[in-house]
């Protein structure tokens, strides 16, 4: 019963060392330009305090015409009046560890129990005869 209880006390530490690992772990937003034929694709700042966004936490609100004519203000001068009135806008983020490791996590149970009733009928018969070899008559 003692080992039970510190292997249960070890999991329960590691799953929480890795929870706070998922945790902490930030999806990388992004903003893509188009005009015309040229597309670009640039990290948005994660400072908060940017001027862009106004403080505020929210980084695709930082993903305008005018944050992109910033970046590049050649992008569109082919195109159109050349203004950025052509200038198409997007947000996206990259997917964060955390959703990863829910999916890989997902995974693992699910195949794990697979593989568990895949073996069930082989380790039962095993354990039946473990069980009767050391239960069988002792001579008299």
């Amino acid at each position: 019963m003692v080992n039970f209880k510190t292997s249960f006390i070890l999991a329960a530490l590691c799953l929480v060392a890795l929870l706070q690992l998922t945790f902490a772990a930030n999806p990388v937003s992004f903003c893509k330009c188009v005009c015309g034929q040229e597309k670009s694709i640039t990290a948005l700042p994660r400072d908060t305090q940017h001027p862009i966004f106004g403080g505020s936490s929210k980084a695709c609100g930082g993903c305008t015409k005018q944050y992109c004519l910033d970046i590049n203000p050649d992008m569109c001068k082919g195109v159109g009046t050349g203004e950025g009135d052509e200038l198409i806008t997007s947000c996206f983020e990259r997917d964060s560890y955390k959703d990863q490791f829910i999916v890989y996590l997902f995974l693992t149970i699910t195949f794990g129990l697979l593989g568990f009733a895949g073996f069930q009928p082989f380790l039962s018969d095993l354990w039946q005869r473990r069980q009767q070899r050391m239960y069988s008559q002792m001579p008299m």
